[in-house]
C-alpha cells in the first residue's frame, strides 16, 4: 500500500486550503455525515480516501509505479524468489501440511503471488500451495486474476474459511490501515478530527474517548506535551480474523515504522502522518482525497501485542536488509558474475536492485516482524539470529 523511500520527520499544518474544491473527491456521504455530526475521525475520513469503492486511491484504479514502487517492483524476481525460500521454511515448520495455505494480505495486481509462484517451481509444496490474495480493489483483484490464475483473489479475510495452518503474508499493508490523530495537551490527550468551515476541511480538536485513552496509556508514554501519534485502526481485526482461519500459523510483516519508542516520540513530535503522489510526500493531507495515498509509520509494538492477544510468538523482529540476507540475497550477485551471458550493464542494473532492497538508506531500513502460532518459534530456518533491534 504506502511505498516510498524518504520521510521527512515534520508532519502538517493546522488548515488545509482549499479543501472541498470542485475537483475534490471527497464521497458526498462524507460531507452529509460531517455536516450532520460535525466532525469525524482523520480514520473516517482515511478510510473514504484511500477505500471508497468509486473514488478510494486503492480502489478506484489500478495503482502503477508512478504512485510507488515496492519491494516487488524493483526487481521482477528476485524478492518474490527470497519469499518462497521463507515460505519453504514455514511449510516445514508447519510440518508440511496438505494443503500449503498462503494467504497475503494487499495483494495488488498478483504480482508478489505471480513472482513466488515462478520461483517455487521445482519445489516440494508447489503443487499443494492454495494461494490466496486479499484486495479490496476491484479493479486489483481482475487484474491480479490474470497475472496469477493459479491463485484465487477476495475482498477480505472474511471470505477466507478456516484449516489446520496458514502462512500469511503481509508487505507494506498496516501502514495504509486508517489512522486516528491524537494529540497531548496540557491536561489530558485529544482528538484531531476533520470537519467543514466556510467550505473547506479543517481540523478540530475533540476530547480522546476510552480506546484513544487506552493507546496512549499503552503507547504514547514517550509523547511530550504537544507531541502527538496516529492510533491505528483495524490492527486487531486482522490478528482475530488470521487466528480464525487457522490453529497453525505463521504471519510475516513486513513495513517501515519502529516499536512504539521509535514511532511515538522525540524524534516524530507531530507524529508521521504524510501523504504521497508520484513519489513526492506532501503534508497537506487533506488535499483532493483520493488523488493521494495516506500513510503513517507502523508501531510494531502493537502487532507483537495483538499477536500475543492470540497467542503467538515473535520469532523475528528486525530489519529487512538482516531478513533478506539470511534468506540469501548475498548469493545472488556472485552467481549472476559466473553467467557468461549477463553482460555489465544488465549487473550493474541487477546490482541496483540488490542494493535498494539491503540498503540501510533505502529499503533494506524497513521492519520484519515474523511471528508464529502453534509452531514453536525456533522451527523456522534462516532467521537472522541476532536481531539488530530491540523489541521496547
Amino acid at each position: 500500500m504506502g511505498r516510498r523511500r524518504g520521510r521527512p520527520d515534520r508532519v502538517r499544518h493546522r488548515r488545509i486550503q482549499p479543501a472541498v474544491a470542485t475537483e475534490s473527491l471527497v464521497p458526498e456521504r462524507l460531507l452529509q455525515r460531517i455536516a450532520r455530526e460535525g466532525s469525524v475521525s482523520f480514520a473516517d475520513f482515511m478510510a473514504c480516501a484511500l477505500y471508497d469503492h468509486e473514488n478510494g486511491f486503492y480502489t478506484s484504479r489500478v495503482t502503477v509505479a508512478c504512485d510507488y514502487f515496492t519491494s516487488v517492483t524493483i526487481h521482477p524476481t528476485l524478492f518474490g524468489s527470497l519469499l518462497a525460500s521463507h515460505l519453504e521454511d514455514a511449510w516445514i515448520a508447519l510440518d508440511r501440511p496438505q494443503p500449503f495455505r498462503v494467504i497475503e494480505l494487499g495483494a495488488s495486481n498478483g504480482l508478489l503471488a505471480h513472482q513466488i509462484w515462478s520461483a517455487a517451481d521445482g519445489l516440494s509444496w508447489r503443487d499443494d500451495l492454495v494461494y490466496t490474495g486479499v484486495e479490496v480493489s476491484k479493479h486489483a483483484r481482475t487484474e491480479a486474476e490474470q497475472r496469477a490464475p493459479f491463485a484465487q483473489f477476495v475482498e477480505s479475510l472474511d471470505s477466507i474459511g478456516r484449516g489446520s495452518s496458514a502462512v500469511v503474508l503481509s508487505n507494506e499493508v498496516f501502514d495504509a490501515l486508517p489512522v486516528r490523530i491524537l494529540r497531548r495537551g496540557a491536561a489530558d490527550w485529544v482528538e484531531t478530527q476533520i470537519a467543514v468551515r466556510e467550505g473547506a476541511l479543517v481540523f478540530v480538536d475533540r476530547p480522546s474517548d476510552h480506546a484513544a485513552k487506552s493507546y496512549v496509556s499503552r503507547y504514547g508514554r514517550h509523547v511530550s506535551e504537544g507531541g502527538q501519534l496516529e492510533m491505528r485502526e483495524g490492527v486487531n481485526g486482522i490478528y482475530s480474523s488470521v487466528d480464525r482461519i487457522a490453529d497453525r500459523w505463521v504471519m510475516t510483516s513486513i513495513d517501515y515504522g519502529g516499536v512504539a519508542s521509535e514511532v511515538h516520540g522525540p524524534r516524530f513530535p507531530r507524529g508521521t502522518l504524510l501523504a504521497y503522489r508520484q513519489h513526492r510526500a506532501s503534508e497537506n493531507v487533506l488535499h483532493s482525497p483520493g488523488s493521494l495515498d495516506l500513510t503513517a509509520h507502523v508501531n510494531f509494538s502493537e502487532l507483537i501485542t495483538e499477536g500475543k492477544q492470540v497467542g503467538a510468538t515473535t520469532a523475528y523482529w528486525g530489519t529487512q536488509a538482516d531478513f533478506l540476507t539470511a534468506l540469501g540475497v548475498g548469493e545472488y550477485l556472485p552467481a549472476l558474475q559466473r553467467k557468461p551471458e549477463v553482460s555489465i550493464r544488465d549487473y550493474v542494473r541487477e546490482r541496483e536492485a540488490v542494493f535498494q532492497l539491503v540498503s540501510p538508506t533505502d529499503l533494506g531500513r524497513f521492519r520484519v516482524l515474523v511471528q508464529t502460532r502453534g509452531t514453536p518459534p525456533n522451527a523456522l530456518r534462516r532467521l537472522p539470529a541476532d536481531p539488530a533491534y530491540s523489541l521496547t
